[in-house]
């Protein structure tokens, strides 16, 4: 494996809410996405998910309320959890789940 840059992977992660996966560590995908605006209401029935912001400021939509996170914060979805990540301005997180994890939810 070669080294990892997560600054210049930034700058080519261009499109919102199409995660890249960066390595994989036995069943567990490092992944990196672009959030833009509003993603859909989604849950994943098995899986947890780990959101850490790299840059800009995310929110984690849940029924229970929203958690503002910056950069270096990270916030934990457990499965079974509707939510929904948003931002104001383009953010990218770095997200760790399960290689098997729907990236985009399961159907609701």
């Amino acid at each position: 494996m070669s080294k990892v840059d997560l600054k210049k992977l930034i700058e080519e992660v261009k499109d919102p809410w199409d995660p890249i996966d960066i390595v994989r560590i036995n069943h567990t995908s490092l992944r990196m996405a672009k959030i833009d605006g509003a993603y859909r209401w989604h849950s994943h029935k098995n899986e947890d998910e780990l959101f850490i912001v790299l840059k800009g400021t995310v929110f984690i939509d849940t029924e229970e309320g929203a958690v503002e996170l910056n950069e270096m914060e990270s916030y934990l979805v457990k499965r079974g959890i509707r939510h929904r990540s948003r931002s104001e301005e383009p953010a990218w997180v770095l997200l760790i789940e399960p290689t098997m994890t729907k990236t985009r939810g399961e159907e609701e």
